[in-house]
């Protein structure tokens, strides 16, 4: 395995980055600048974000996201089982988590309590709430 590096973003942190009515979206716009770069996002996370827009809208929040260093990857089916298993979290969850896994993160980002715990319980650096 080669070198820690890069960060794994959660879709709460991806969608207040594309809004800019969010609450939060002026955190997660620091969250990212400041990141590791790749910044790594799972198809299933992904979508939970495109969900959120309209769809003549996919094409280029996609585009947005590549030009900022996010790189796409899928963890295997049985890296997120594990990850869902030990740490008891909802499947897209655990799979943020097994996306920080598979591509040697060190860091994970959400605005989610149980996951940024989790996340922390297996040794990632995380953001705070």
């Amino acid at each position: 395995m080669g070198p820690v590096v890069g960060t794994a973003v959660d879709a709460s942190v991806v969608i207040a980055f594309e809004d800019p009515n969010h609450v939060f979206h002026a955190v997660a716009t620091e969250l990212i600048g400041d990141a590791d770069l790749p910044l790594y996002m799972s198809a299933l996370t992904l979508a939970e974000v495109l969900v959120g827009l309209d769809r003549a809208e996919w094409v280029n929040a996609i585009g947005e996201l590549e030009d900022i260093g996010f790189v796409y990857c899928d963890p295997k089916a049985e890296d997120i089982a594990h990850v869902r298993l030990v740490s008891h979290l909802r499947m897209p969850d655990a799979c943020v988590i097994a996306t920080a896994r598979t591509k040697s993160a060190d860091t994970v980002l959400s605005f989610d309590g149980p996951l940024l715990a989790a996340a922390q319980s297996l040794g990632f650096t995380t953001n705070t709430l």
